[in-house]
């Protein structure tokens, strides 16, 4: 079974948001020190259903990896997974624009996540074939 660094967690988790329908995505490295963790994916989904589809993808994928992660927080509109170095938000629009979140880590950088998922290999089509 690959490890994989937190960066690449990052780009793995936001390609799969992609591959939901994920909306005005972001990844962002954080500075050590700042958090708890060290990329922050944020996302927003246009319903419920959408926003239970992204977390679900990124928790299944940790747990087919056998990533360390928590069980999946949140409620109607916002919902997290936490892996531990990665934590992924998905939200509804009207979630994100009332809390912000893209504004919390200001220290943090934007990663150029559709360069570097081309030359990111998929690990799930490897566990297809």
């Amino acid at each position: 079974m690959p490890t994989y660094t937190p960066r690449e967690l990052a780009l793995h988790a936001a390609r799969l948001c992609l591959d939901k329908g994920g909306l005005e995505l972001r990844v962002m490295a954080l500075p050590p020190g700042v958090a708890l963790f060290d990329y922050v994916v944020l996302v927003s989904a246009r319903s419920d259903r959408q926003t239970n589809a992204i977390v679900s993808e990124v928790h299944q994928f940790c747990k087919r990896h056998k990533l360390g992660h928590y069980p999946v927080e949140g409620e109607s509109g916002w919902m997290l997974v936490d892996c531990l170095d990665v934590v992924v938000h998905c939200l509804s629009v009207e979630k994100r624009e009332h809390y912000q979140l893209d504004s919390l880590w200001k220290a943090a950088r934007d990663l150029d996540y559709v360069a570097e998922l081309k030359k990111l290999p998929d690990p799930d089509k490897a566990l297809a074939e």
